[in-house]
């Protein structure tokens, strides 16, 4: 165990890594993964690598994130999300019929549930010692 606080810095830097993660396959801005692949302009082996590359690192992460979450909190969490969603249309706040507004809202549970997985493996860790593995059949 570690002898070092764990404070919020821990909780925004996996916010920041999970932001950047998810936002950058697809968002709406026109800046991303996404689009790169769409466009004429670039190396088809570059965007290629880019892609395997962006492919393991979301394997690896969600892998790690279900395993510490089960199905039934990601799932809960998702419901959250989606009743957070509702709510806000019906004050007012978000047009439902906006795409984009739902697409940044699929985009933001995907990046909640990311950031609450990781942060929950990490204090797990930190307050029992135990360690997040996979029995690797032999």
């Amino acid at each position: 165990m570690s002898p070092s606080r764990y404070d919020w810095r821990a909780v925004v830097a996996r916010l920041l890594f999970s932001l950047l993660l998810v936002f950058s396959i697809y968002n709406p801005s026109g800046y991303s993964f996404w689009h790169w692949v769409q466009s004429p302009i670039g190396n088809p082996w570059a965007k290629a690598f880019v892609g395997v590359v962006l492919f393991g690192i979301h394997w690896l992460v969600w892998r790690a994130v279900v395993a510490v979450l089960r199905p039934y909190g990601v799932a809960f969490i998702a419901a959250l999300c989606g009743t957070g969603f509702i709510a806000f249309c019906e004050l007012g706040l978000v047009d439902r019929s906006d795409t984009d507004a739902q697409l940044i809202a699929l985009l933001l549970t995907l990046v909640l549930i990311q950031t609450i997985g990781l942060t929950l493996a990490s204090l797990m860790h930190r307050l029992t010692g135990v360690l997040h593995v996979e029995e690797v059949p032999h």
